[in-house]
């Protein structure tokens, strides 16, 4: 087995130990591994290539046509487009937020008259980042950055002048989940899923919640991680489902709680040429072999190539 690990040079940094890691569990169950960047992509002599942060999608799709590539470029394309995958949450009947999706901000103004608060979601960012709280106060509309508040208006473009922050579409907005104080979202749950299992889940968990605008869990903003020993059914169930209608081989699904406890999809992510899969609960107590995703993927390359050259087999041995 010969798997290739594609990234791009500029990143290495940022992705060096996760390649080692990689690396070492290839060869422990019996493959062998090479470092591809897109400009070794057109003569790669690999039986799968690994995805990471990468440029060339289009060299990518066509060398797609020839080769084994986890995660496909379609199901990569569908998971940075946070649009996209609500809409497959919403239109398979998946359990999610109340989500606003619309070029004008006549649904996000209607949904504040209704709910008082929105958290208006990034498009193409993960982990929370580029989220802000949204606040009808009277005739105004506010939202904080950096313990400073703004005024908000809704214009052709984002931009932010003075004490106003302009937002321009697409709006993408969900209700927030937790209520005026927050208490019910200091905690995000992830499963993580690789080939048809979910293999381990987490949770993230932040101290000192008091706000909706401190409820961004995730690393950065001052959340740990903690292992989940038991998974919780619904939520693996409802990750598979998820995983199934991106298409994605390696990737995970975020869940929040609602009051009534029921697990609610905010989020999925994949390893790809946009992003990966955050590592850092590698730093978190009780991290050992159970809870090694590198290892479940390794195995999981092996399976993949195999049982795709045994098919190849049987269908050259057919009449």
């Amino acid at each position: 087995m010969k798997i290739g690990f594609l990234y791009e040079p500029a990143y290495w940094l940022l992705l060096e130990k996760l390649i080692h890691d990689l690396e070492r569990e290839v060869r422990l169950v019996g493959g062998e591994s090479f470092r591809l960047s897109s400009a070794d992509l057109e003569r790669a002599c690999v039986d799968l290539i690994y995805v990471l942060p990468c440029d060339r999608i289009e060299t990518l799709r066509q060398v797609e046509k020839r080769l084994l590539i986890i995660n496909s470029t379609q199901s990569q394309e569908i998971a940075i487009d946070k649009i996209a995958t609500s809409r497959l949450l919403i239109d398979n009947g998946l359990p999610t937020p109340q989500t606003i999706i619309s070029q004008t901000p006549e649904p996000i103004l209607k949904a504040l008259d209704d709910f008082g608060i929105l958290l208006l979601k990034s498009v193409n960012l993960c982990g929370g980042t580029g989220h802000r709280i949204l606040r009808r106060r009277g005739g105004q509309i506010l939202t904080t950055s950096r313990n400073r508040t703004y005024q908000v208006v809704f214009g052709a473009r984002n931009q932010i002048r003075d004490g106003t922050i302009m937002l321009g579409p697409p709006y993408y907005a969900q209700q927030f989940i937790g209520g005026a104080t927050a208490q019910a979202n200091d905690r995000v749950w992830r499963m993580y899923v690789v080939g048809k299992q979910v293999v381990m889940g987490t949770v993230r968990v932040k101290e000192g919640v008091d706000t909706p605008e401190k409820s961004i869990v995730n690393v950065a903003t001052g959340a740990r991680y903690e292992f989940l020993e038991n998974l919780d059914a619904e939520m693996a169930n409802l990750a598979l489902r998820m995983a199934d209608l991106i298409g994605f081989e390696v990737g995970v699904v975020d869940f929040l709680r609602n009051r009534s406890g029921q697990p609610l999809i905010i989020e999925a992510d994949c390893d790809g040429r946009y992003l990966f899969i955050c590592r850092k609960f590698q730093e978190a107590a009780g991290y050992g072999n159970r809870y090694n995703l590198n290892a479940y993927i390794a195995r999981h390359l092996a399976d993949y190539v195999k049982r795709e050259s045994d098919a190849k087999m049987v269908h050259g041995h057919s009449p």
